[in-house]
């Protein structure tokens, strides 16, 4: 229980140092779901996580493998919540990544490639398509020198 609250606060920080807001639980444990004005902080944000989460002195010397997604969409905000399509394609995108992973969708790569810090890449695995979607998109993988970010991708693990 310790590790779980020490996990939610090191991805709140994460979140909410970089503009971000934390909305309730999605219902799969330990899931979070944030929102940001801006889709480079999203992606700033995930990449903090991402390095907090694995310098971070876990007991017994396990070490957490967080996934992690960033889709930029339209969604409707009503009670702390925001439904949308878009919300699910998250969802569904995440469930896609390995731990110590983050993916990124074609719309947010587009909207952040040539402004997003020069420390980070971002790498297509290819055209894909998600569950339950009919048309194929562009993924793209966070990639930084200094954080243990996942790269490869397998296709079982993308693919619907």
């Amino acid at each position: 229980y310790a590790a779980m609250r020490r996990h939610d606060q090191l991805l709140t920080a994460a979140i909410e140092g970089n503009g971000g807001s934390v909305l309730k639980e999605r219902g799969e444990g330990d899931s979070f779901f944030a929102v940001f004005l801006r889709a480079t902080d999203a992606v700033v944000a995930a990449l903090e996580a991402q390095r907090a989460v694995q310098s971070e002195p876990w007991p017994d010397g396990v070490q957490l493998r967080v996934r992690m997604a960033v889709l930029t969409g339209e969604a409707d905000a009503a009670d702390r919540d925001y439904r949308s399509p878009a919300v699910n394609r998250c969802a569904k995108l995440r469930r896609r990544a390995v731990g110590n992973q983050v993916l990124v969708s074609e719309t947010t790569y587009s909207i952040v490639a040539d402004i997003l810090r020069e420390d980070l890449r971002l790498v297509s695995v290819g055209r894909r398509r998600l569950e339950g979607h009919d048309r194929p998109e562009e993924i793209y993988v966070l990639q930084h020198a200094e954080v243990a970010l996942e790269a490869g991708v397998e296709e079982d693990a993308v693919l619907a």
